[in-house]
C-alpha cells in the first residue's frame, strides 16, 4: 500500500511540475508576442517601472556566461554571447549610430565587431568606434588595423581626462555607448551624464543581480582558489553591484533625462 501511495504522490508532483512549466512557457510566449507587436511609446519607461527580473534561469545565465568566454569575432576574442551579437546588431540597425563608444577594449574583439556592424548596418552615417581600456597590451593587431577604430589606453577612473568637452564635441551623435569595464562606473557615469544627448543609447552590461549572486556563490565555493584571488574576485563583484546602484541613482534623480528600454532584447543586459 505504501508503495502505491508513493507512486501516486510522485506522479502528482510530476504533473504539477509539468503544469507549472507549461504555464511558464505560456507567460514567456505572451511576453515575446507583446514585444513583437508593441511599437508604442511605452517601450521606454522610467527605471522604477521596469521589471527587475529576467526570463532566463540561473542555469541558462551560467551557460551563457561560460560560453561567451570562448566567443570570438574574426579570430579576435570577443567576450560576448550570441545573444549580445543579436542585440547589438539590432540596436545598431535601429539607432544608426555615428559614434560607438566601447568601454572595455580587452582584446579588441568588441571594437572590431562594432566597427564591422556599424559599417554594414549604418553605412555612411557611421563614423568611428572609440575604444578604451586600462591597458591595450591584449589588443590584437587585426583590431588595431581597422581604419575606423581609435584605441585609447585610459583607466576608467580617469575617464574625464579622455572625454573632455572638446573630445566629446568631435564625436558626432547619436552615440551608442557600451559600458563593459565595470570598475569606477561612478566616474564614467558622471562624465557621460554631461555629454550624452537625447537620442543616444547607453548599454550598461552585467547588471543582473542573479549573476552577481552566482558569481559570489561560485567564488566562495572554489576551494582551490587562493585567498588573494578570492579577494580580487570579491572586489570585482562589489564593483558590479555598485555599478547597478549608481545607474539606479542616476535614472531616479534624472528621470527626465533617462528612460529604460523594455524591448525584449534589452532585458538581458
Amino acid at each position: 500500500m505504501r508503495s502505491r501511495w508513493s507512486r501516486m504522490a510522485k506522479r502528482l508532483r510530476t504533473e504539477q511540475a509539468e503544469e507549472a512549466k507549461e504555464q511558464r512557457h505560456e507567460e514567456i510566449a505572451a511576453r515575446v508576442e507583446a514585444a513583437v507587436q508593441d511599437d508604442s511609446q511605452e517601450r521606454f519607461v522610467r527605471l522604477a517601472d521596469r521589471e527587475e527580473d529576467t526570463d532566463m534561469s540561473i542555469d541558462t545565465l551560467e551557460a551563457i556566461y561560460i560560453g561567451q568566454a570562448r566567443s570570438s569575432w574574426k579570430t579576435v576574442p570577443l567576450g560576448k554571447s550570441a545573444f549580445d551579437w543579436q542585440m547589438y546588431a539590432s540596436l545598431i540597425e535601429e539607432l544608426q549610430p555615428r559614434t560607438i563608444i566601447d568601454i572595455g577594449s580587452w582584446a579588441g574583439g568588441s571594437a572590431l565587431f562594432f566597427a564591422d556592424f556599424g559599417e554594414m548596418l549604418a553605412a555612411e552615417r557611421f563614423q568611428k568606434v572609440v575604444s578604451l581600456d586600462i591597458t591595450l597590451k591584449s589588443v590584437r593587431d587585426r583590431a588595431r588595423q581597422h581604419p575606423k577604430i581609435q584605441f585609447h589606453e585610459c583607466s576608467t577612473d580617469r575617464f574625464q581626462e579622455l572625454f573632455t568637452d572638446d573630445f566629446g564635441a568631435a564625436l558626432p551623435h547619436p552615440w551608442l555607448v557600451s559600458e563593459d569595464a565595470h570598475y569606477h562606473f561612478d566616474a564614467v557615469m558622471e562624465r557621460l551624464h554631461a555629454l550624452l544627448q537625447p537620442g543616444d543609447y547607453l548599454v550598461v552590461e552585467d547588471t543582473s543581480t542573479q549573476m552577481h549572486d552566482w558569481f559570489e556563490e561560485n567564488n566562495e565555493s572554489k576551494e582551490e582558489k587562493s585567498d588573494a584571488k578570492k579577494l580580487q574576485t570579491a572586489e570585482a563583484i562589489r564593483q558590479l553591484r555598485n555599478k547597478k546602484e549608481i545607474l539606479r541613482i542616476y535614472c531616479s534623480e534624472h528621470a527626465d533625462k533617462y528612460r529604460c528600454d523594455t524591448k525584449a532584447f534589452a532585458r538581458s543586459f
